[in-house]
């Protein structure tokens, strides 16, 4: 099996995407719902894929940033999405849920395969 991914997601819907096309490519562990947020538990992971639907997913993503290498994040929300890259994050792949599910999968596969996380 794979390396260990984690996926934030509130709405759950893109964990149930990511989940579809990656599991038997990487170990994957969800956090859907905040009050299981812990960052105790965050630990050993090759990457993470953050959905930031609102202000408390933002800080959440802020304090999550520095324990995991590698980051795929986005937003449904056009303000939040550019508070977030106005961070400045080195290594951080954005995700623009505009595109389609094809060319959402293609820079995610890309971006996977470039870090050796599949």
């Amino acid at each position: 099996m794979g390396k260990k991914t984690y996926i934030y997601d509130t709405s759950k819907g893109f964990s149930s995407f990511i989940k579809h096309y990656y599991s038997d490519k990487m170990i994957i562990d969800v956090c859907t719902n905040k009050k299981n947020f812990y960052l105790d538990n965050i630990r050993d992971y090759s990457a993470c894929f953050f959905i930031v639907n609102d202000m408390d997913d933002f800080f959440n993503l802020m304090k999550i940033y520095y324990k995991i290498d590698h980051f795929f994040v986005g937003s449904p929300n056009r303000v939040i999405g550019e508070k977030i890259e106005n961070l400045n994050y080195d290594d951080v792949v954005f995700l623009d849920f505009n595109h389609n599910k094809h060319e959402l999968l293609n820079t995610i596969n890309f971006n996977l395969m470039l870090k050796d996380i599949i």
